[in-house]
This record gives C-alpha cells, structure tokens and sequence, in this order.
C-alpha cells in the first residue's frame, strides 16, 4: 500500500491569472508545480490581481478548485481574516504551510494562529531583506522584525533562493532564537521562454525595454535622471509595468518631460505573462536599475529570449561582462553612462553575439540547478 503524500498549505498574496505583481506569481507557480510530483499542493491567494478593486471574472471564491497540479482556493477580503485562515489550517492535517513573504498580511495572520502550535511554517522572503529592499519604508519594517525576533521559534524554515540571501536572514536574526541550520537554500524556479530567431540592432540608436513594477525598490528615476547626459545618439525606452506607487510615478513623469529630445519614453502599461516572450523580442536590451533582487525572473526570462541585459550589481546575476551577456553595474552615473554609449555604438554583428550568449547561459542555468532535490531538502 502506497504511503499517503504529504501536504503542503501554500499562502501567496497574488497569483495566475494574475499578472500585476511581477515574479512571485511566477516563482509559486513553478515551484506548485515542481512540488506536486511529490507533494500534495494547495495554494491559498487573493481573489483579485495586485492593485484592482475587483475580483477576477468566472473563477469561483471561497473554495477549493481542483486544477491539474494543485488545488487552489481564491478568498474574497471578508475571507482574509485570523477566523477563516485557522479554519482553512484546521481543515485537513497539513504537513508543512509555506509563505510566500515575509511582511504579507497572511505572514502576519499565520504567525499569530500557529504561535502556540508546532505546525512547521516555512518563510520565503523573496529578497524583502536585501539591504536596499530593507531600507525602503524601514519605519514600518524594522519595528515588525524587532517584534518577530521574540516570536520564532524552531519551527520555522527559512527558504532563501541565494547565498546572499542567506546572509541576509542571518545578519538580520543574527540574535533571536533562529537555528542557522532551518535556513535553507533552493533556487528559484524560472521558466524558459522561447529564443527570437533573428534581429538587427542598428548603430547609434538603442531601444531599451523595463519591465518590473513602477515602485521605489526598481529605482526607475535613478534611471531617468542620469539621461539628462545622453546628448548624442537615439535612446528610446519602453516601460512595461503596473503603477504599484502613484506618487513615485508622479515624480518619474517630472522627470521625463524634463529629458532632451533624444532620449524617448513610452508607458506601455502592465504585461500579461503570455505575452512577455514576444514583447521582449522587440528590443535590443532589458534595463534594470533595481536597489535588490532575491532571483529577477525578468532578468532570466531576458536572457532566455536572447536579450542581452543592463543591470544593476544588486542581483544574483553577476559577473555579466566576462560571459558577454550584459552588464551589473554599481548605481553610479558614470558607469551606466558609459554603457549606454557602448551599446549606441555597438553594431548588429557584435550584438549577435552577445544575443546567443544570453540565450546559452540562460539554458546552461536550467541544466545546472538540480531544483527538484533543492525543494526536497526545503520540505524535509
């Protein structure tokens, strides 16, 4: 007789179809599925995507849907609540509950309804204790990782996604009743987009393409600010992302009215996941300035199309010049204005090269991560 497979409660605050809220979408959707040739796997989420009032249109609320790796159920607000989230723990006899943030409303729900219970919960901070995340509204962070340090106990797993991460955790809980050994690593899981057949970059214009989230944490403005010393040459960026912060958007807009003639932007609005494979075939580079980053998946999926990538050195993706893939380079002016000269100047045949060598390290990653014994490890 076949043992029972064991059951993993997951808690994300927004998932498929939802789109809005950038890469944990997709990273709980690759791991629900990673999981489930092993485990038992029921995802628990909001009823709506990231930033909309209502819900998604013909899924049904409230309770359990069977899809074809996983159940999920979709909660309406009055089902986020301490009541309903102990209900839905106490239903069947969980083995491990997993979340998908350190500083989510359901983190915050699941620490309280599990404070005097032994149920195993394993946290996935998703880069949020990065430095440069960490700083960002630290008046309401910091006060919540004071409390959370009296408040853990050996139950919890910590999944970090990177070495850097796991310095993170532990510089951050260096002091509380943390065990160095409950933090584990596992890699993100990316998925592979399909690789452009061709395409013809033409010197002395650059045609840029962002897409993440329109927030402080992606330093678009850190970006904008610095075109002001492009005089030469044609700079055309197109941004691809919800408005996750109006007021920082407002200050970005002040500051593209204010560029030279040259340098061109375009707000194309958020980007559903089907079609970032063929919208990222259009451009020459990705860019992202970004203060932190625990995996990037837009970064991946860039190199998976064969875009070569601008980024910042606040990533896992490093060393990016000597693989002739892009560049990570520190958030100072200079550096980035250097690279954006190399690639105005930088001719279709030069390019191509660097176009199949993102596609190469994009595929050499997959074959090289041994993601399935990772999450073994994780739920062990």
């Amino acid at each position: 007789m076949n043992k029972p497979r064991e059951k993993i409660l997951l808690f994300v605050e927004y998932y498929l179809p939802g789109y809005k809220f950038g890469g944990p979408i997709q990273s709980v959707a690759n791991l629900a599925q990673l999981l489930s040739e092993t485990y038992e796997v029921y995802i628990v989420t909001r009823d709506r995507d990231f930033g909309d009032l209502q819900p998604y249109d013909g899924i049904l609320t409230n309770e359990w849907i069977k899809c074809e790796y996983y159940q999920v159920i979709y909660l309406s607000p009055a089902h986020i609540s301490i009541a309903a989230i102990h209900g839905l723990i106490q239903s069947q006899s969980f083995d491990y509950i997993y979340t998908n943030s350190l500083f989510s409303y359901f983190t915050r729900i699941l620490l309280f309804v599990t404070l005097w219970s032994r149920q195993k919960i394993i946290i996935a901070p998703r880069g949020e204790l990065n430095e440069g995340a960490i700083n960002l509204k630290a008046y309401k962070k910091k006060p919540y990782i004071y409390l959370m340090r009296f408040v853990l106990n050996g139950r919890i797993i910590w999944h970090a996604t990177d070495f850097e991460e796991i310095k993170s955790i532990k510089r951050i809980f260096f002091n509380s009743k943390i065990d160095p050994l409950q933090v584990r690593l596992a890699p993100d899981t990316p998925r592979l987009l399909s690789q452009r057949k061709s395409y013809y970059k033409e010197t002395g214009r650059v045609r840029l393409v962002y897409v993440s989230r329109i927030t402080p944490v992606k330093n678009l403005i850190f970006l904008l600010q610095l075109l002001k010393g492009v005089r030469q040459g044609s700079i055309e960026i197109y941004l691809y992302g919800p408005i996750a912060d109006s007021s920082y958007w407002r200050q970005c807009k002040e500051f593209i009215s204010e560029l030279p003639i040259n340098c061109q932007i375009v707000y194309k609005g958020a980007l559903p996941h089907d079609k970032v494979n063929e919208v990222m075939a259009l451009y020459d580079f990705m860019i992202l300035p970004t203060l932190g980053e625990n995996f990037g998946h837009t970064i991946f999926e860039s190199l998976s199309v064969g875009l070569p990538v601008i980024i910042s050195d606040k990533t896992p993706w490093r060393n990016l010049i000597a693989k002739n893939v892009g560049w990570d380079i520190p958030l100072k002016p200079s550096c980035w204005l250097d690279v954006l000269k190399i690639c105005l100047d930088m001719d279709n045949q030069t390019y191509s090269q660097m176009s199949e060598q993102a596609k190469a390290l994009a595929n050499d990653y997959v074959k090289s991560e041994k993601f399935e014994q990772s999450y073994l490890k994780l739920f062990s």
